[in-house]
């Protein structure tokens, strides 16, 4: 007898959580970090002349490669999952370089996306990339860029895309602690 009671009251407990803002806001926030660990999916051209793109980037350091590719994504980025708009406007020869990327809607309070001096942009800046443009410090991407495995592959009228976020793993599993240690929980409750 004192087991179902005791049952009953946990479940009275969780209904009375779930149903609470709180429990709600945590999901989504769980959900949310789930969504950054990677961006990856298929990308289609929106014109129709035909693109190049091949450009891969480890942690902003060492660029490489070329992509001048503007479509329609269909996949996981920016926490959006489906169609979203997407550009690359990409180069880099190991040392140095830029990149300017957009995929789908752009937050200015995503330590992803903006640094926090830019957050009266409207659309997403060109970043320096590279270990000497860096060092140099005229346009140096947001802090969380530099965490961040960026790969485009697009060849005519259609390609691949994927942003590989490892911190962003541990990010997610100490959010189950309530821990956020990347602070972005709640800037993209901002947009």
């Amino acid at each position: 007898m004192k087991g179902i009671r005791f049952l009953l009251w946990v479940g009275i407990g969780l209904a009375l959580l779930l149903n609470s803002g709180c429990a709600s806001t945590y999901m989504r926030d769980r959900g949310n970090d789930a969504l950054d660990i990677m961006d990856i999916g298929v990308v289609i051209n929106k014109d129709s002349k035909p693109q190049l793109g091949l450009y891969i980037d480890f942690f902003s350091l060492t660029p490489l490669g070329y992509a001048n590719v503007e479509g329609t994504a269909y996949g996981i980025g920016q926490r959006e999952l489906g169609k979203m708009d997407f550009a690359n406007q990409n180069w880099g020869t190991l040392l140095w370089g830029s990149e300017r990327k957009v995929l789908g809607q752009f937050n200015p309070h995503d330590p992803h996306q903006a640094r926090p001096d830019q957050r009266q942009l409207t659309e997403p800046a060109r970043y320096d990339t590279g270990i000497i443009s860096i060092a140099k410090g005229d346009d140096p991407p947001p802090g969380l860029h530099f965490v961040e495995c960026n790969r485009v592959l697009y060849l005519g009228w259609l390609g691949l895309y994927m942003t590989m976020r490892p911190l962003d793993i541990i990010d997610f599993v100490l959010g189950w602690t309530t821990l956020d240690i990347l602070g972005d929980d709640q800037a993209h409750m901002m947009n």
